[in-house]
Protein backbone atom coordinates (compact mmCIF):
# COMPACT_ATOMS: atom_id res chain seq x y z
CA UNK A 1 0.00 0.00 0.00
CA UNK A 2 1.42 3.70 -0.76
CA UNK A 3 2.72 5.97 2.32
CA UNK A 4 -0.21 7.73 2.51
CA UNK A 5 -2.42 4.59 3.18
CA UNK A 6 0.26 3.34 5.69
CA UNK A 7 -0.08 6.92 7.55
CA UNK A 8 -3.99 6.73 8.31
CA UNK A 9 -4.01 3.30 9.03
CA UNK A 10 -0.92 3.78 11.68
CA UNK A 11 -2.71 6.87 13.06
CA UNK A 12 -5.99 5.17 13.50
CA UNK A 13 -4.91 2.12 14.83
CA UNK A 14 -3.23 4.13 17.68
CA UNK A 15 -6.15 6.12 17.95
CA UNK A 16 -8.64 3.15 18.46
CA UNK A 17 -6.19 1.10 20.62
CA UNK A 18 -6.52 3.86 23.33
CA UNK A 19 -9.13 6.47 22.70
CA UNK A 20 -9.21 8.33 25.25
CA UNK A 21 -5.93 8.97 25.66
CA UNK A 22 -6.58 10.72 22.26
CA UNK A 23 -9.56 12.90 24.04
CA UNK A 24 -6.82 13.67 26.24
CA UNK A 25 -4.42 14.59 23.68
CA UNK A 26 -7.34 17.02 21.87
CA UNK A 27 -7.88 18.26 25.43
CA UNK A 28 -4.47 19.40 25.99
CA UNK A 29 -4.86 20.92 22.36
CA UNK A 30 -8.17 22.24 22.61
CA UNK A 31 -8.44 23.87 26.30
CA UNK A 32 -12.01 24.53 27.31
CA UNK A 33 -13.15 22.15 24.76
CA UNK A 34 -15.86 19.06 26.08
CA UNK A 35 -15.22 15.79 25.05
CA UNK A 36 -18.96 14.39 24.23
CA UNK A 37 -18.90 10.68 24.14
CA UNK A 38 -21.61 8.92 21.69
CA UNK A 39 -23.28 4.93 20.69
CA UNK A 40 -22.53 4.94 17.35
CA UNK A 41 -25.89 3.73 16.25
CA UNK A 42 -26.92 7.63 15.37
CA UNK A 43 -26.62 10.80 17.18
CA UNK A 44 -26.87 14.39 15.55
CA UNK A 45 -22.57 15.26 15.71
CA UNK A 46 -23.55 18.72 13.89
CA UNK A 47 -24.56 20.57 17.33
CA UNK A 48 -21.14 18.80 18.85
CA UNK A 49 -19.00 20.14 16.24
CA UNK A 50 -20.33 23.14 16.16
CA UNK A 51 -19.88 24.03 20.03
CA UNK A 52 -16.29 23.48 19.19
CA UNK A 53 -16.37 19.97 20.90
CA UNK A 54 -15.15 16.31 19.83
CA UNK A 55 -17.65 13.40 19.63
CA UNK A 56 -15.95 10.02 20.37
CA UNK A 57 -17.26 6.71 19.34
CA UNK A 58 -18.33 4.43 22.41
CA UNK A 59 -17.50 1.29 20.72
CA UNK A 60 -17.00 -1.08 23.46
CA UNK A 61 -14.42 -4.00 22.78
CA UNK A 62 -13.05 -7.07 24.42
CA UNK A 63 -13.48 -6.95 28.18
CA UNK A 64 -14.52 -9.36 30.85
CA UNK A 65 -17.86 -8.13 32.13
CA UNK A 66 -18.07 -8.10 35.78
CA UNK A 67 -19.49 -4.72 37.28
CA UNK A 68 -22.23 -4.06 34.27
CA UNK A 69 -23.68 -8.00 34.74
CA UNK A 70 -25.14 -5.91 38.23
CA UNK A 71 -26.94 -3.40 36.59
CA UNK A 72 -27.99 -4.97 33.07
CA UNK A 73 -29.53 -8.62 31.88
CA UNK A 74 -26.55 -10.92 30.52
CA UNK A 75 -29.01 -11.38 27.47
CA UNK A 76 -28.55 -7.35 26.52
CA UNK A 77 -26.22 -7.00 23.09
CA UNK A 78 -22.38 -6.91 23.72
CA UNK A 79 -21.78 -3.28 23.01
CA UNK A 80 -24.32 -2.27 25.47
CA UNK A 81 -22.43 -4.59 27.92
CA UNK A 82 -18.73 -3.51 27.57
CA UNK A 83 -19.15 -0.04 27.13
CA UNK A 84 -21.17 -0.46 30.87
CA UNK A 85 -18.59 -2.17 32.21
CA UNK A 86 -15.97 0.64 30.64
CA UNK A 87 -18.22 3.45 32.48
CA UNK A 88 -18.11 1.73 35.68
CA UNK A 89 -14.77 0.87 35.94
CA UNK A 90 -13.76 4.84 35.11
CA UNK A 91 -12.64 4.55 31.48
CA UNK A 92 -14.45 6.84 30.43
CA UNK A 93 -13.46 9.38 33.19
CA UNK A 94 -12.20 11.95 30.06
CA UNK A 95 -15.47 12.60 28.67
CA UNK A 96 -17.75 15.35 30.17
CA UNK A 97 -20.89 14.11 28.10
CA UNK A 98 -22.31 11.15 26.80
CA UNK A 99 -25.29 11.07 24.26
CA UNK A 100 -27.43 8.11 23.75
CA UNK A 101 -29.83 7.19 21.05
CA UNK A 102 -32.69 5.13 22.95
CA UNK A 103 -32.98 2.99 19.49
CA UNK A 104 -33.82 0.10 21.04
CA UNK A 105 -34.39 -1.66 24.47
CA UNK A 106 -31.34 -1.82 25.82
CA UNK A 107 -29.79 1.57 24.48
CA UNK A 108 -33.02 3.26 26.88
CA UNK A 109 -32.19 0.76 29.78
CA UNK A 110 -28.62 1.61 29.89
CA UNK A 111 -29.20 5.46 29.27
CA UNK A 112 -31.26 5.58 31.95
CA UNK A 113 -28.82 3.50 34.12
CA UNK A 114 -26.26 5.60 33.47
CA UNK A 115 -27.59 8.85 33.88
CA UNK A 116 -29.18 7.41 37.44
CA UNK A 117 -25.66 6.16 38.33
CA UNK A 118 -22.84 7.91 36.67
CA UNK A 119 -24.19 11.50 36.62
CA UNK A 120 -21.06 12.54 38.92
CA UNK A 121 -18.72 11.66 36.37
CA UNK A 122 -20.89 13.17 32.90
CA UNK A 123 -23.39 14.50 31.46
CA UNK A 124 -25.88 11.93 30.25
CA UNK A 125 -28.56 12.32 28.16
CA UNK A 126 -31.05 10.56 25.21
CA UNK A 127 -31.74 12.08 21.55
CA UNK A 128 -35.12 10.70 21.10
CA UNK A 129 -35.33 9.73 17.31
CA UNK A 130 -38.60 8.76 15.58
CA UNK A 131 -38.81 5.14 13.66
CA UNK A 132 -41.11 5.88 11.44
CA UNK A 133 -39.39 8.89 9.19
CA UNK A 134 -41.40 8.93 6.23
CA UNK A 135 -43.91 11.56 7.46
CA UNK A 136 -43.39 15.27 8.12
CA UNK A 137 -44.38 14.69 11.70
CA UNK A 138 -41.05 13.32 12.14
CA UNK A 139 -39.38 15.85 10.77
CA UNK A 140 -41.32 18.44 12.88
CA UNK A 141 -40.42 16.09 15.77
CA UNK A 142 -36.83 15.34 15.54
CA UNK A 143 -36.22 19.23 14.69
CA UNK A 144 -37.69 20.34 17.85
CA UNK A 145 -35.97 17.48 19.91
CA UNK A 146 -32.44 18.47 18.60
CA UNK A 147 -33.02 21.40 19.53
CA UNK A 148 -33.50 20.37 23.24
CA UNK A 149 -30.33 18.04 22.96
CA UNK A 150 -27.89 20.26 21.58
CA UNK A 151 -28.90 23.26 24.41
CA UNK A 152 -28.39 20.58 27.11
CA UNK A 153 -25.04 19.80 25.60
CA UNK A 154 -23.48 23.14 24.82
CA UNK A 155 -25.08 24.86 27.48
CA UNK A 156 -26.44 27.63 25.15
CA UNK A 157 -27.87 28.11 22.16
CA UNK A 158 -25.81 27.96 19.00
CA UNK A 159 -25.20 30.90 17.07
CA UNK A 160 -25.92 30.37 12.85
CA UNK A 161 -21.91 30.26 12.04
CA UNK A 162 -21.31 27.91 14.71
CA UNK A 163 -24.21 25.36 13.23
CA UNK A 164 -23.20 26.23 10.19
CA UNK A 165 -19.46 24.90 11.00
CA UNK A 166 -20.51 22.31 12.55
CA UNK A 167 -22.70 21.01 9.53
CA UNK A 168 -19.78 21.52 7.16
CA UNK A 169 -17.73 19.31 9.35
CA UNK A 170 -19.68 16.29 9.58
CA UNK A 171 -20.67 16.47 6.12
CA UNK A 172 -16.66 16.29 5.00
CA UNK A 173 -16.54 13.52 7.90
CA UNK A 174 -19.25 10.96 6.17
CA UNK A 175 -18.07 12.28 2.79
CA UNK A 176 -14.35 11.32 3.79
CA UNK A 177 -15.65 8.06 4.97
CA UNK A 178 -18.14 7.20 2.53
CA UNK A 179 -15.38 8.44 -0.22
CA UNK A 180 -12.83 6.03 1.64
CA UNK A 181 -15.45 2.76 1.49
CA UNK A 182 -15.29 3.75 -2.23
CA UNK A 183 -12.21 3.37 -2.63
CA UNK A 184 -11.09 0.55 -0.56
CA UNK A 185 -14.00 -1.41 -2.87
CA UNK A 186 -11.29 -1.30 -6.05
CA UNK A 187 -8.67 -2.49 -3.69
CA UNK A 188 -6.98 -5.64 -1.92
CA UNK A 189 -7.70 -3.88 1.44
CA UNK A 190 -7.80 -6.40 4.65
CA UNK A 191 -11.45 -6.00 6.24
CA UNK A 192 -10.33 -5.76 9.48
CA UNK A 193 -8.36 -2.37 8.46
CA UNK A 194 -10.91 -1.04 6.64
CA UNK A 195 -13.29 -1.31 9.56
CA UNK A 196 -10.39 0.07 12.06
CA UNK A 197 -9.95 2.98 9.90
CA UNK A 198 -13.95 3.96 9.70
CA UNK A 199 -13.86 3.27 13.48
CA UNK A 200 -11.40 5.70 14.24
CA UNK A 201 -13.39 8.01 11.96
CA UNK A 202 -15.89 8.44 14.93
CA UNK A 203 -12.90 9.40 17.36
CA UNK A 204 -10.24 11.31 15.77
CA UNK A 205 -11.29 15.24 14.76
CA UNK A 206 -13.19 15.88 11.58
CA UNK A 207 -10.44 17.78 10.12
CA UNK A 208 -7.24 15.48 11.36
CA UNK A 209 -9.25 12.61 10.00
CA UNK A 210 -10.91 14.07 6.55
CA UNK A 211 -6.85 14.88 5.72
CA UNK A 212 -5.60 11.52 6.49
CA UNK A 213 -8.25 9.89 4.28
CA UNK A 214 -7.38 12.48 1.36
CA UNK A 215 -3.98 12.05 1.55
CA UNK A 216 -4.18 8.07 1.75
CA UNK A 217 -6.63 8.01 -1.50
CA UNK A 218 -4.53 10.45 -3.50
CA UNK A 219 -1.62 8.77 -2.90
CA UNK A 220 -2.61 5.40 -3.70
CA UNK A 221 -4.67 6.24 -7.24
CA UNK A 222 -1.96 4.70 -8.97
CA UNK A 223 -1.65 1.13 -6.85
CA UNK A 224 -4.11 -1.06 -7.90
CA UNK A 225 -4.56 -4.86 -8.69
CA UNK A 226 -6.54 -7.36 -9.59
CA UNK A 227 -9.10 -8.04 -7.19
CA UNK A 228 -9.52 -11.58 -5.34
CA UNK A 229 -11.81 -13.31 -3.66
CA UNK A 230 -15.27 -14.06 -3.94
CA UNK A 231 -17.60 -11.19 -3.97
CA UNK A 232 -20.04 -10.93 -1.20
CA UNK A 233 -22.23 -8.53 0.22
CA UNK A 234 -22.02 -8.24 4.52
CA UNK A 235 -25.12 -6.95 6.28
CA UNK A 236 -25.98 -6.38 9.77
CA UNK A 237 -22.80 -4.18 10.97
CA UNK A 238 -24.98 -0.97 11.23
CA UNK A 239 -23.96 -0.43 14.95
CA UNK A 240 -21.72 -3.08 16.30
CA UNK A 241 -17.84 -4.05 15.29
CA UNK A 242 -17.10 -7.70 15.06
CA UNK A 243 -13.61 -8.86 16.41
CA UNK A 244 -10.72 -8.03 14.09
CA UNK A 245 -10.18 -11.97 14.01
CA UNK A 246 -13.85 -12.51 12.27
CA UNK A 247 -13.27 -10.11 9.59
CA UNK A 248 -9.73 -11.72 8.55
CA UNK A 249 -11.35 -14.89 8.25
CA UNK A 250 -13.36 -13.59 5.17
CA UNK A 251 -9.60 -12.99 3.58
CA UNK A 252 -8.77 -16.40 4.89
CA UNK A 253 -11.82 -17.87 3.81
CA UNK A 254 -11.18 -16.63 0.02
CA UNK A 255 -14.44 -14.33 0.59
CA UNK A 256 -13.96 -10.38 -0.54
CA UNK A 257 -16.50 -7.82 0.91
CA UNK A 258 -17.86 -6.21 -2.06
CA UNK A 259 -20.12 -4.02 -0.06
CA UNK A 260 -21.12 -3.71 3.35
CA UNK A 261 -23.52 -1.86 5.75
CA UNK A 262 -20.61 -1.61 8.13
CA UNK A 263 -21.19 1.48 10.79
CA UNK A 264 -23.91 2.68 8.32
CA UNK A 265 -25.57 4.56 11.78
CA UNK A 266 -22.78 6.70 11.48
CA UNK A 267 -22.13 7.55 7.57
CA UNK A 268 -25.57 7.06 6.18
CA UNK A 269 -27.20 9.93 7.11
CA UNK A 270 -27.75 12.16 3.86
CA UNK A 271 -25.90 15.34 3.81
CA UNK A 272 -26.93 17.98 5.28
CA UNK A 273 -28.18 21.55 3.77
CA UNK A 274 -26.01 24.46 4.75
CA UNK A 275 -29.54 26.93 4.37
CA UNK A 276 -32.67 27.39 6.12
CA UNK A 277 -33.14 26.24 9.91
CA UNK A 278 -29.96 23.92 10.82
CA UNK A 279 -32.30 21.71 13.30
CA UNK A 280 -34.81 21.21 10.68
CA UNK A 281 -31.98 20.56 8.13
CA UNK A 282 -30.41 17.85 10.63
CA UNK A 283 -33.91 15.83 10.93
CA UNK A 284 -34.30 16.41 7.25
CA UNK A 285 -31.37 14.35 6.48
CA UNK A 286 -32.13 12.29 8.89
CA UNK A 287 -35.72 10.94 7.68
CA UNK A 288 -33.63 10.37 4.04
CA UNK A 289 -30.63 8.30 5.51
CA UNK A 290 -30.11 5.02 4.38
CA UNK A 291 -32.81 2.13 5.78
CA UNK A 292 -31.64 0.52 8.82
CA UNK A 293 -33.56 -2.11 11.34
CA UNK A 294 -33.99 0.70 13.58
CA UNK A 295 -35.63 3.43 10.73
CA UNK A 296 -38.51 2.66 8.18
CA UNK A 297 -39.93 4.38 5.67
CA UNK A 298 -41.84 3.08 2.84
CA UNK A 299 -40.44 4.50 -0.14
CA UNK A 300 -36.58 3.17 1.63
CA UNK A 301 -36.59 -0.35 2.19
CA UNK A 302 -33.53 -1.86 3.60
CA UNK A 303 -33.96 -5.05 0.83
CA UNK A 304 -33.83 -2.86 -1.83
CA UNK A 305 -31.08 -1.16 -0.91
CA UNK A 306 -28.91 -4.82 0.07
CA UNK A 307 -30.29 -5.90 -3.60
CA UNK A 308 -28.83 -2.93 -5.24
CA UNK A 309 -25.25 -3.19 -3.42
CA UNK A 310 -26.04 -7.01 -4.61
CA UNK A 311 -26.14 -5.89 -8.41
CA UNK A 312 -23.72 -2.99 -8.40
CA UNK A 313 -20.71 -4.90 -7.12
CA UNK A 314 -21.69 -8.40 -8.65
CA UNK A 315 -21.80 -10.20 -5.75
CA UNK A 316 -21.96 -13.95 -5.61
CA UNK A 317 -23.56 -14.21 -2.29
CA UNK A 318 -24.86 -12.45 1.50
CA UNK A 319 -23.44 -12.98 4.69
CA UNK A 320 -25.68 -11.54 7.34
CA UNK A 321 -23.75 -10.99 10.27
CA UNK A 322 -25.86 -10.65 13.29
CA UNK A 323 -24.93 -9.29 16.82
CA UNK A 324 -26.74 -11.76 19.51
CA UNK A 325 -29.33 -10.14 21.27
CA UNK A 326 -30.23 -7.41 18.89
CA UNK A 327 -33.67 -7.37 18.37
CA UNK A 328 -34.12 -5.02 15.81
CA UNK A 329 -31.50 -6.66 13.47
CA UNK A 330 -32.91 -10.12 14.48
CA UNK A 331 -36.47 -8.77 13.80
CA UNK A 332 -35.18 -7.44 10.17
CA UNK A 333 -33.63 -10.82 9.43
CA UNK A 334 -36.64 -13.12 8.72
CA UNK A 335 -38.11 -10.62 5.95
CA UNK A 336 -34.30 -10.40 4.19
CA UNK A 337 -34.13 -14.08 4.19
CA UNK A 338 -37.23 -14.25 2.39
CA UNK A 339 -36.50 -11.84 -0.16
CA UNK A 340 -32.95 -13.66 -0.83
CA UNK A 341 -34.94 -16.67 -1.21
CA UNK A 342 -37.65 -15.72 -3.66
CA UNK A 343 -34.65 -14.38 -6.05
CA UNK A 344 -32.47 -17.88 -5.13
CA UNK A 345 -29.37 -15.47 -4.41
CA UNK A 346 -27.30 -17.55 -1.76
CA UNK A 347 -26.97 -16.42 2.24
CA UNK A 348 -25.73 -17.44 5.07
CA UNK A 349 -25.98 -16.06 8.97
CA UNK A 350 -23.51 -15.47 11.18
CA UNK A 351 -24.13 -14.14 15.13
CA UNK A 352 -21.82 -12.82 16.74
CA UNK A 353 -20.23 -10.60 20.03
CA UNK A 354 -18.08 -7.40 19.74
CA UNK A 355 -15.18 -8.69 21.89
CA UNK A 356 -15.42 -12.85 20.53
CA UNK A 357 -12.78 -13.49 18.12
CA UNK A 358 -12.90 -16.03 15.28
CA UNK A 359 -13.16 -19.70 15.81
CA UNK A 360 -12.41 -22.80 13.50
CA UNK A 361 -15.97 -23.37 13.09
CA UNK A 362 -16.91 -20.38 11.95
CA UNK A 363 -13.36 -20.24 9.34
CA UNK A 364 -14.88 -23.28 8.22
CA UNK A 365 -18.46 -22.26 7.44
CA UNK A 366 -17.29 -19.06 5.68
CA UNK A 367 -14.60 -21.69 3.55
CA UNK A 368 -17.61 -23.71 2.72
CA UNK A 369 -19.99 -21.05 1.99
CA UNK A 370 -17.28 -19.49 -0.34
CA UNK A 371 -16.75 -22.53 -2.34
CA UNK A 372 -20.58 -23.00 -2.80
CA UNK A 373 -20.54 -19.84 -4.65
CA UNK A 374 -17.83 -19.57 -6.45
Amino acid sequence: MSNGYTTLLARCESVVADPMAYVAEWKKANPGGKAIGFLPTYVPLEPIYGAGGLPVGLWGGDVEISIADAYIQQFTCSLVRSVTEYAFTNAYDGLDAVLFPPVCDSLKLVGSIWSYNLAGKFVVEMANLPERVDSPAAVVYLAAELRRVAEKLTGEPLRDEQFQAGIAAVNRLRQAMNGFCDWRRTRNVAMAEVATILRAGTILHSDEYCSLVAEAISDGQQTVEPLRGVPVVVSGLSCQLPHPGMLRCFDEAGLRIADDDLFLGVRGSAPVSSTGNPYTSIAQAYCRSAPMAIRHAEDSQRHVRMLDQIAQSKAKGVVLMVPKFCEPEWFDLRYLREELQQRNIRHIVIDFEEGLGATGSLQTRLSAFAESIS
